[in-house]
């Protein structure tokens, strides 16, 4: 009996943590970057909950812009 190959998706791998904002209810959210099948993600999560935020990226430099104009945004929002 032959075995059949068999494909290997690899699991998202956290890279780089650009920033933690402590929320008022005091939650947490992480801005980290993802290595994925696709390619490179940045994600703004809460822990032990989906991504508020999620976006591909090209390169590392670009993920560092688009975590400081999201921590911008988030530290200027109320809801923050």
């Amino acid at each position: 009996m032959e075995s059949s190959p068999r494909t290997l998706v690899p699991l998202a791998r956290p890279i780089v943590t650009y920033w933690l904002v402590k929320r008022p209810d005091g939650q947490t959210l992480s801005c980290t970057s993802y290595r994925t099948a696709a390619g490179l993600e940045l994600r703004v999560e809460v822990e032990g909950e989906s991504a508020v935020l999620q976006a591909g990226v090209g390169t590392h430099a670009d993920a560092h812009r688009l975590a400081e104009a999201w921590r911008q945004k988030i530290t200027r929002s109320p809801a923050a």
